[in-house]
């Protein structure tokens, strides 16, 4: 078995520069689509010797190595370029972390094109399927989650030491729901062996759910209940803890709200309920990142948004969970996990 290790051992900033710039993924794409990743692969090399081997000018081939480089994806020494570890693990395509056609664009960007024609709607634009409809979610989640399970690896260890994972608490019984890759369960097994998961989605997104708990070295400590989060019956009281990972959002809050009530019939007593989400303000004002998210769920589901904390809390507190605790996981947004516990 290729069990390969949780953390990660690059600092992921210089590939999200690329990835949300215009200029840095141009220079990514360029180099993805000429091959230089690849044959940096095979052996570190001067710019003549890659251009050799691409087939390019020697030109060109130094001006984008030095930028590469200066994007922090290369190192170079005595003129010789080399791949660093960040660039060794996302973008060489035999790499089980392969971002590289990221920079190509992701399919959730193409509903922006139709921004106006949604505004003039007041919901989805004509040529565009919900994400959260099994079809939609089974084509494009298994790219989705490959960037997601790298960029939440180290927020999932985080978490996973904030919910007491492996220290205050053991043998955790976990109900990861729309679970993707399993990024946050995957962590918190990975701070307990005793840990036991019930991952749920869709089955052609749970294929992939699998691989990475294999991946990982995790797979039996995992059980699969396949379906809509909406749809499939929990079993009651099993659970000391599920986790709703970047999944409220694309419900919106009429499911959000029924969601939470099915689920505080399948935890324990002492059970809890973490919830990753963008924050806004609760009049929508910001933070930047945060509000843009919403519009992106405007663009691409029936009802989905973006809610404040303060909102996350006023319905948690209706399904019985009214003591809810924010934690920072050096995260986007805090963590909130919510209890049975007084306020």
């Amino acid at each position: 078995m290729d069990v390969r290790p949780f953390a990660l051992d690059f600092d992921l900033a210089p590939f999200l520069f690329c990835i949300d710039s215009v200029r840095g993924s141009r220079i990514v794409r360029a180099a993805v689509d000429l091959g230089v990743f690849s044959q940096l692969a095979k052996k570190a090399g001067t710019a003549e010797e890659v251009a050799a081997a691409l087939g390019v000018s020697v030109r060109g081939a130094r001006v984008l190595l030095d930028s590469l480089t200066a994007l922090q994806l290369l190192g170079k020494a005595k003129g010789s370029y080399r791949l660093l570890p960040i660039a060794e693990a996302l973008l060489v395509p035999e790499s089980p972390d392969y971002l590289g056609d990221l920079v190509h664009g992701s399919i959730l960007d193409e509903a922006w094109d139709h921004l106006a024609e949604a505004v003039r709607k007041g919901g989805l634009a004509e040529a565009v399927e919900p994400v959260e409809h099994q079809k939609r979610a089974e084509e494009f989640f298994p790219l989705l989650i490959r960037f997601l399970h790298v960029v939440n690896r180290g927020p999932a260890m985080a978490a996973a030491r904030a919910l007491g994972a492996g220290v205050a608490h053991r043998g955790l019984r976990v109900l990861d729901l729309a679970c993707g890759s399993g990024v946050w369960s995957l962590a918190v097994a990975h701070a307990d062996p005793e840990t036991r998961v019930t991952a749920v989605d869709f089955p052609g997104v749970l294929a992939h759910t699998r691989r990475y708990g294999e991946r990982h070295g995790m797979a039996d400590r995992y059980e699969y209940l396949a379906g809509n989060i909406q749809e499939v019956p929990f079993p009651e009281a099993r659970y000391d803890l599920a986790i709703l990972g970047h999944i409220l959002h694309s419900e919106g809050e009429g499911k959000s709200r029924r969601l939470l009530g099915r689920i505080a019939k399948a935890l324990r007593p002492e059970g809890r309920i973490a919830i990753l989400e963008f924050l806004p303000n609760r009049e929508r004002t910001g933070p930047l990142d945060p509000v843009l998210f919403g519009l992106r769920m405007f663009l691409n589901t029936e009802e989905g948004g973006i809610f404040s904390a303060e909102e996350y809390a006023e319905w948690l507190a209706e399904v019985g969970f009214p003591k809810v605790q924010p934690f920072d996981i050096g995260y986007h947004s805090p963590l909130l996990v919510a209890s049975r516990g007084k306020k």
